[in-house]
């Protein structure tokens, strides 16, 4: 079971270190992305646009040190039940709202933002299982190792390029190609 927590552990550090450094790179489209956040208070938007990618630094800190990883997790499954709620909410009240999750995607959220952080919620909670019962070192066993870095390295690359690959599915007009 180590080795599960190890990849989910890899794998939350990397996305939300990703997420964060897309976000500090262009700032002001993840606050405009939040203006389109009908149901975020106005005076709450600019703060968040600091604290969200703050706060993915913070988790994906203490993830990595191995004092701290039970409670890394911990943090990133609270953080993580946030980041569901928005393209939940989002898309029940039927809005068009763009995810800057990753820098400037111009995807608006949908179904396949709300499978991708329903993992990444999955992930903090098996991890912070594992890490609760077990502890949240590292496996000894090099190809165990290997396997977990591998699974952390494909769960980043599909959870970053959720929208990428939500686009092979669409329709072509749907995705913005109007056909040759």
């Amino acid at each position: 079971m180590l080795f599960v927590s190890f990849a989910c552990r890899l794998t939350l550090m990397a996305v939300l270190t990703l997420a964060a450094v897309a976000k500090l790179r262009t700032p002001g489209v993840f606050a405009a992305s939040l203006e389109g956040l009908a149901f975020v208070p106005a005076r709450l938007r600019r703060p968040l646009a600091v604290l969200v990618p703050a706060a993915e630094l913070l988790i994906a800190l203490l993830l990595a040190l191995p004092a701290t990883v039970t409670t890394g997790f911990l943090a990133a499954a609270l953080f993580c039940c946030g980041l569901t709620a928005v393209p939940v909410l989002v898309v029940a009240r039927g809005q068009k709202v763009e995810c800057a999750c990753f820098g400037a995607a111009k995807a608006p959220m949908d179904g396949w933002h709300i499978a991708r952080n329903a993992v990444l919620l999955a992930a903090a909670c098996a991890g912070s299982s594992v890490a609760m019962t077990r502890g949240g070192g590292v496996p000894g066993e090099a190809p165990g190792i290997a396997l977990a870095a591998v699974s952390a390295g494909l769960l980043t690359t599909l959870t970053v390029f959720v929208d990428d690959i939500a686009a092979l599915f669409r329709s072509p007009v749907a995705a913005g190609n109007r056909g040759r």
